[in-house]
């Protein structure tokens, strides 16, 4: 059976990038930028920072191609312990919790359009039935990663496109104010907005999981990771103008559904519910990317951590591993809500790429120095900006990671 190619690359880092937070974000950076070009320039920072992560990965799968993310670099790059660590943070917060968090939201827009859907039970039916789509073989997983990308991609630029040609409601200035827009660029305002971004970017390493069932699998990653956060980064930028053109920012401040309100206030009341539940429909591609790679992880930790060899697939799809994401996705959709999971994820899964980043510096012959210090210092103020603004969540976090590589020292270390 032939091997997934470039396509099915890109389009797992592109569905695993556009998730929840770019149609989240916008109403709360609203409360403390004051034009368009100070949000635009605000997701384009972060595209750049996140095109950075892509060229630090795509070194580090060039220089160590097996699959396993975070996994295998850290164990290769560091010590064993950082890749147990890593491999379990990626199995419980990295895919598990955002793969509930993207269920809720989506759950959350089909309700706002039909308030009889309730939305946990569609959370819940959502993961099901990714879980199925990827059950059988990893070229089933690929079409169906396809074609669930394809489809959301079709209405984000549907929903662009409209904003073009029917008039909006839209009423921040767009006009450049040098001494206005650079007084917002360097305040500490700005600087808890592009944490938000950041999360919104979080995925574009999603390659990287399968790493040795792509065709070719260092030159394909390479290109699915530059290439996807490159095309995602634009997206991003002209669906956040999208948005601000369709409705006014009083309508849009402080609200999660800024999708749904765009649409309302562009379209109307009736036709707006359509658009919203269609944006619903095209969140199960950010559902079914995390069960796509999720189950990579935990195989190829079964491989490399005799205690678990029982993770390891004896071919085709990782159904043990699939399987224990969907529990561990639906205990936590039934457990807690969408803005808890969004917190406590974000601790743990920036430090595993900061340590991945990190270890450029290990690799020898051409490295990508310069994409690697932006991408440190950037990463390390998402640390330290989120400690201070919600330390209880954040100190959880890092708990969590503290104990997942603390385990690593109590496996045997040998299958007998």
């Amino acid at each position: 059976m032939p091997k997934p190619g470039q396509t099915a690359a890109t389009a797992l880092v592109i569905a695993s990038m556009i998730g929840t937070g770019v149609f989240t974000s916008l109403g709360y950076q609203l409360f403390d930028l004051v034009s368009g070009p100070q949000i635009a320039l605000l997701w384009a920072i972060g595209g750049a920072v996140a095109l950075c992560g892509a060229f630090c990965y795509a070194a580090v799968a060039e220089a160590h191609p097996s699959s396993g993310g975070e996994h295998h670099f850290l164990t290769v790059l560091f010590h064993p312990a950082l890749g147990f660590m890593a491999g379990l943070l990626s199995a419980i917060v990295g895919f598990a919790a955002p793969t509930a968090a993207s269920a809720i939201a989506l759950g959350e827009y089909l309700h706002a359009s039909f308030p009889d859907v309730p939305v946990k039970t569609t959370a819940i039916a959502v993961i099901l039935l990714g879980t199925l789509a990827h059950a059988f073989s990893p070229t089933t997983s690929a079409r169906v990663q396809i074609v669930a990308t394809g489809i959301k991609l079709a209405l984000i630029a549907a929903f662009i496109s409209a904003t073009m040609f029917l008039p909006g409601k839209g009423d921040i200035p767009w006009s450049i104010q040098p001494a206005r827009d650079l007084a917002g660029i360097w305040s500490p305002a700005f600087a808890v907005a592009l944490y938000f971004v950041f999360y919104s970017y979080s995925g574009w390493n999603a390659a990287v999981y399968g790493l040795e069932e792509w065709e070719r699998p260092a030159r394909t990653v390479r290109r699915a990771l530059v290439g996807g956060t490159l095309f995602v980064t634009l997206l991003y930028i002209a669906l956040n103008v999208s948005f601000l053109l369709a409705a006014p920012v009083e309508a849009l401040k402080g609200q999660n559904a800024v999708g749904e309100i765009a649409a309302t206030q562009l379209f109307g009341k009736d036709a707006g519910r359509v658009v919203s539940c269609l944006f619903a429909i095209g969140l199960f591609a950010s559902v079914s990317a995390m069960l796509w790679a999720g189950p990579r992880v935990l195989a190829a930790m079964g491989r490399n951590v005799p205690a678990l060899r029982f993770l390891t697939p004896g071919g085709g799809a990782p159904r043990v591993p699939l399987m224990i994401q969907t529990a561990l996705a639906i205990l936590f959709t039934l457990l807690t809500g969408f803005r808890e999971l969004v917190v406590y994820t974000q601790t743990g899964l920036t430090l595993c790429t900061l340590l991945v980043a990190a270890g450029v510096f290990r690799l020898s012959g051409k490295k990508p120095i310069v994409a690697a210090a932006i991408f440190l210092a950037f990463t390390a103020f998402v640390i330290v900006r989120s400690v201070i603004a919600e330390p209880v969540a954040v100190g959880a976090g890092l708990a969590t990671a503290l104990a997942c590589a603390l385990v690593w020292f109590l496996l045997p270390r040998s299958s007998s």
